[in-house]
């Protein structure tokens, strides 16, 4: 058992990436410590749990009392991957494994899985399927991911032209008001500004910056209190940071641009994420022949 013991943890540490001295330091001991374990001493029990824990495995399969199970435990495997990669490395680990998930919708053997590397061009990945769409920008200086799951009626329900949609974007619609979302969202966080300071730094008339600061208010990107600074009371803003706001404006970029190159592209749809009742003809087009098809076809008649 005390074999096994140190069999394991050398196996199942390499398994996990990690070193010796990374190993040591999660539990808190010398790396000595974990290199006397995996040549034959044993741990004070106190570390056991710890040790199976950190490694994502059982005491028993740590010490060679119950075989691994063969499925792996593939979240437990990408949380562990993402907690010992570097803060500043995240996102390119978690854009890496998007990735790979989405060369497994493509059926031809010899679909890419590796992240490709030094883009030269403006490159995206893109999957449309009947169940599924996805964008991914590639390149270095700005890479995101968005994935939806289309559900069987459609995305027509969640985004239909309510009054706040409408509201929204009519807002956006405003170069003034882009420019203050990204004046503001450059800002430190709970850094409060009045509208006379802010119309003063992205030189925009004080009554422009009101309107685009009450529509930001109502939509919920500012957030307002009043601060008795004078004698008058006076209203500041402070900027809400906007996870969704930020990849619309992102996505919006993409948009307007012909997306030309694509490093994955998996294109199976049959129809759109959008399912609309009012389509009464939801059927095939049908499909032209070709032109000898059709030159056979008179020579018959």
């Amino acid at each position: 058992m005390q074999f096994k013991f140190s069999e394991n943890l050398t196996k199942y540490r390499k398994r996990c990436g990690l070193t010796q001295g990374q190993l040591a330091a999660k539990l808190n001991v010398t790396p000595q410590a974990v290199s006397k374990w995996e040549n034959g001493s044993l741990p004070d029990s106190e570390f056991l749990p710890l040790i199976a824990h950190t490694l994502g495995i059982s005491l028993d399969i740590l010490f060679g009392l119950e075989e691994e199970r063969e499925d792996t435990d593939l979240e437990r495997m990408i949380s562990d991957k993402i907690r010992q990669t570097p803060q500043k490395e995240r996102a390119d680990v978690i854009m890496q494994l998007f990735y790979a998930a989405l060369s497994g919708y493509n059926d031809y053997k010899l679909s890419k899985v590796k992240y490709p590397a030094e883009l030269e061009l403006e490159t995206y990945a893109e999957l449309k399927t009947d169940y599924e769409g996805a964008i991914a920008r590639l390149n270095d200086d700005l890479k995101y991911f968005c994935f939806l799951k289309i559900p069987e009626n459609g995305v027509d329900s969640y985004t239909e032209a309510t009054d706040a949609m409408v509201h929204l974007f009519r807002s956006l619609a405003d170069k003034d008001a882009i420019t203050v979302i990204h004046y503001l969202g450059s800002g430190y966080r709970n850094r409060m500004q009045s509208l006379e300071y802010i119309s003063k730094q992205v030189s925009i008339p004080l009554e422009k910056i009101r309107t685009v600061m009450d529509n930001l208010d109502r939509l919920g990107f500012v957030w307002r209190v009043s601060a008795d600074i004078t004698d008058t009371p006076s209203i500041i803003y402070g900027y809400s940071y906007n996870t969704p706001l930020a990849c619309l404006l992102v996505l919006a970029k993409s948009m307007t641009q012909y997306i030309r190159f694509r490093d994955m592209h998996i294109d199976s749809y049959t129809k759109g994420p959008f399912r609309s009742k009012a389509v009464k003809i939801n059927e095939p087009v049908p499909e032209v022949g070709f032109w000898e098809t059709e030159s056979d076809e008179s020579e018959n008649k």
